[in-house]
């Protein structure tokens, strides 16, 4: 009996190995390349009219889907605020066209499904914005404004918007938007 065991633990484990070397392995990640991923999300960058990126003091560039990622990864201090040299937004109408938050004006259309849901948009003006989304299905919003629903429909209002609310938008943002 004492030998029956040894040999059953032994055609078990060659079982056992032959079980796990004919299963499938797991896929790789699919990889796209040319395309880049949301610096939040990590959704790739698909539609254009969307989005923004934070340009930050070591130079290097956070590169977001939609707006709401942006006002996430702020909120969230997943971007230090004392590292953010300037916050940029994409002109809905002019894809290749990016705005200094500050300037930009910031749309809720409820009419416009963004990336990621919330329809959030950015016009380079208020008659842009009015002829995109007029009310009531659009609202106009300031960069403060946009933290604010972000937090209340991500973060249940739990995050400090006063705390975030000027990083990017200043002075050194308007130069940087210049060059």
């Amino acid at each position: 009996m004492a030998r029956t065991i040894p040999r059953l633990s032994s055609v078990f484990a060659l079982a056992l190995t032959a079980l796990i070397a004919m299963s499938p392995r797991p896929a790789a990640a699919a990889v796209d390349h040319g395309r880049p991923a949301c610096d939040y999300c990590r959704m790739l960058v698909e539609q254009s009219g969307f989005g923004g990126e934070v340009r930050l003091r070591s130079g290097a560039v956070k590169l977001y889907d939609a707006i709401e990622c942006m006002a996430a990864a702020v909120l969230t201090d997943s971007l230090r605020q004392r590292d953010i040299r300037a916050i940029f937004v994409i002109d809905h109408d002019a894809p290749h066209t990016k705005l200094p938050v500050g300037r930009a004006t910031l749309v809720h259309c409820t009419s416009i499904e963004s990336p990621m849901g919330q329809g959030f948009l950015a016009l380079r003006d208020r008659a842009r914005a009015s002829a995109t989304c007029a009310p009531p299905a659009g609202t106009l919003l300031d960069w403060k404004g946009v933290l604010s629903r972000v937090n209340q429909v991500w973060f249940a209002g739990k995050l400090s918007v006063e705390a975030h609310a000027k990083a990017g938008v200043g002075p050194t943002a308007k130069r940087t938007a210049r060059r």
